[in-house]
């Protein structure tokens, strides 16, 4: 063994001169710093190996976001549920990065990804609170665990968020890790990063942020929900008013700049536009999601949503509700409006407010139609047995046993019509007068005529998911049916017996118009609708919004405990359905009719998405020539007229109730009415 240098030879006297218990200590400590800095150094080489297997992509990845676009090429939302609007940092106000350094990363310049100091006050405030409370993360730090998933509180995963901040600062500027980090830091309201908050909270582009308004967004940042300008006003006052503090200690700010925007009150410009098309957004990402497309492919995707018949229709159906019912919140509404032919959603509320009820009755609500679904049922009728349209019906009470509405006993009601209580003539009835009149007993015997499962099957066709009741009260609309599946239905009464294609917010779908009523009943049918659109108390809620003498085919309906109202109708181009109710089963009111709960919300969102101008029918020179002058003559405004009809062709009788007119084509002649037969005269409609 070679001898030692001189200078160890003297150092190893004189370590052995020293006392024993000292070089005891002194070893154990040599050893344990060896230990030490060897556990120091797997973990640090464990720790950066763990960070190298992360995709630094992913510090993109998640702005890759697919913008949604109105009809218009107005720009919606984004396609996932959180709304991102992406900037740079020239686009970000000064005011704003001092403020977002100020509060969450004072020396975000200085530090290699993590603040030792920041560290260190955390692990003393943890350890004297028995527990990790504070994580003393950096700007970088926090960038890593949003972009990379981090999740939990634990020592492992802060070593690793340490870890990760390092490896990004040696990869990227500063510049560009505070410009990843004000585009994904989440900002509550379902915003993420900057841009989707200022327009959200300000209604403005991000670079138009005022001092005031930068220290409010900095300080929503570390509780997004305690601290939310919209729902916590005072709370996000106060922390804005920290944020300004800390930007003048900081010296991004003086004193008395932040004295003077501490003073200013707290103002927010809410954007609207995320509450009125909250339930066209929720569906269009949810059919996004459907057709399987990804965040960011495609960059853009237009919606069939108007965006400005949009905004007010959310302001309509406000309106209505509270007009109907001021004092019950609990009222909803929902619209639809289709295009006829494509099937494309044009416009669509799901209720009240989307904010305090964000479910979708138009998309997945499910109410029975009542006395609304009658066209579908006599479309049905004359497709399934065309000899019926001149088939006499009696015109009578009913055994409720034969159609089982609310009960097994008792004579069923005429709820359907909208004036005074049906009398019944004790004679006969056409099916198309039947139809124009709601009437609800003629309506069942004409099921069963034609027989109630060829019927059940003929409406079937339309399409709906939800099953028809097996006995008659089906043929009243006593079987819930999902709103935007009845709508797509009467887009038949308008297409000649062709219903639209799958109603749709985003692409064209493969399924496309069909077929589903025989051409000749739906001209029956649609004149009997534009015929029903003169009654007296229709008039006003049209006339009111320039619809009146309009050839349109509409129709009113109400169930039979009077829960749900419905109003639709469809000029050549479009089909708006509206309905009225509460989510459970509530009566509106006792005197709740389709022309006072239902017409006047839809005449004004028919009024709004036709222009004034509905492309409508000739009436003088309707499809069936079934319902020209005589039935329109039943119906004129402030008087009831007694006009004598034969129940067969509906042929204007002479003043003598037996005299009778043959029809053409050898029809038969009509049966005898009695003298009191008489139209009811009409509620007035509410001021």
């Amino acid at each position: 063994m070679p001898p030692l240098p001189a200078i160890l030879v003297s150092l190893r006297a004189r370590y052995r001169r020293l006392p024993r218990w000292f070089r005891y200590i002194s070893g154990t400590f040599a050893v344990l710093a060896l230990i030490g800095l060897i556990t120091f150094g797997l973990i640090w080489h464990h720790y950066s190996s763990l960070a190298a297997t992360f995709d630094m992509t992913a510090l993109t990845r998640g702005q890759n976001e697919t913008l949604i676009m109105g009809a218009k090429g107005e720009p919606i939302g984004s396609a996932s549920d959180i709304e991102r609007e992406l900037v740079t940092l020239t686009d970000v106000p000064i005011t704003l990065v001092q403020a977002v350094i100020a509060t969450e990363d004072a020396r975000f310049f200085s530090h290699p990804g993590f603040d030792i100091i920041g560290l260190s006050r955390a692990a003393v405030k943890n350890f004297t609170s028995h527990g990790i409370r504070q994580g003393g993360s950096t700007i970088t730090q926090q960038l890593a665990r949003n972009a990379f998933g981090l999740q939990g509180r634990s020592y492992e995963r802060k070593i690793t968020e340490i870890f990760l901040a390092m490896r990004i600062e040696r990869e990227c500027t500063k510049e560009q890790i505070l410009t990843h980090y004000l585009n994904r830091i989440y900002l509550g309201t379902g915003c993420s990063g900057v841009g989707a908050a200022a327009r959200c909270y300000f209604g403005k582009d991000v670079h138009d942020l005022t001092l005031v308004e930068s220290a409010t967004l900095a300080g929503i940042i570390k509780a997004p929900v305690a601290f939310s300008p919209i729902t916590q006003p005072a709370l996000a006052k106060q922390k804005r008013d920290l944020t300004l503090q800390r930007m003048a200690e900081t010296r991004s700010i003086t004193e008395a700049e932040a004295n003077a925007a501490r003073a200013l009150p707290l103002v927010i410009s809410h954007d609207k536009n995320r509450v009125r098309t909250g339930y066209m957004l929720a569906a269009a990402r949810a059919e996004f999601q459907r057709l399987g497309f990804r965040p960011g492919t495609p960059p853009e995707m237009t919606m069939t949503l108007r965006l400005d018949w949009q905004h007010r229709l959310d302001t309509l159906v406000r309106q209505h509700l509270d007009t109907l019912a001021p004092k019950d919140k609990a009222l909803q509404g929902a619209v639809i409006v289709l295009d006829n032919n494509s099937g494309s959603i044009l416009a669509m509320q799901g209720g009240r407010d989307f904010n305090t009820s964000p479910f979708n009755r138009a998309l997945d609500g499910v109410r029975p139609p009542g006395t609304a679904f009658l066209p579908l049922v006599y479309a049905a009728a004359l497709t399934t047995l065309p000899d019926v349209t001149d088939a006499p019906q009696i015109d009578g009470p009913l055994d409720n046993k034969q159609a089982m509405i609310g009960g097994l006993v008792g004579t069923l009601g005429e709820w359907g019509a909208e004036g005074e209580p049906v009398a019944y003539t004790g004679g006969t009835i056409t099916p198309i007068q039947a139809l124009l009149e709601s009437r609800t007993a003629a309506t069942v015997r004409l099921g069963y005529q034609v027989g109630l499962d060829p019927l059940r099957s003929a409406i079937n066709r339309c399409g709906f998911t939800t099953p028809l009741r097996t006995e008659a009260a089906f043929t009243l609309g006593q079987s819930p049916l999902r709103l935007i599946e009845f709508a797509r239905a009467f887009t038949s009464i308008a297409n000649d017996g062709r219903q639209c294609a799958t109603p749709h917010f985003l692409l064209t779908p493969t399924i496309r118009s069909t077929e589903v009523f025989a051409p000749a009943a739906i001209a029956h049918v649609r004149d009997t609708l534009i015929t029903g659109m003169e009654r007296p108390e229709y008039r006003k809620p049209l006339l009111a919004h320039g619809l009146a003498n309009k050839s349109i085919a509409g129709y009113g309906g109400i169930t039979y405990d009077r829960t749900d109202a419905w109003f639709i109708g469809s000029d050549r181009d479009l089909t708006c359905l509206v309905w009225v109710g509460h989510d459970k089963d509530i009566p509106i009111s006792a005197k709740t009719t389709a022309s006072t709960a239902a017409l006047p919300l839809w005449a004004a969102v028919f009024a709004m998405v036709t222009e004034g101008k509905p492309k409508g029918w000739d009436a003088k020179a309707p499809a069936s020539q079934l319902l020209a002058t005589p039935l329109r003559a039943l119906f004129v405004e402030g008087e009831a007229r007694v006009i004598r009809v034969t129940p067969v062709s509906g042929v204007v009788l002479g003043n003598d109730p037996y005299q009778s007119t043959s029809a053409p084509g050898g029809v038969p002649s009509a049966i005898p009415l009695p003298q009191d037969d008489y139209v009811p005269k009409a509620i007035p409609v509410p001021q």
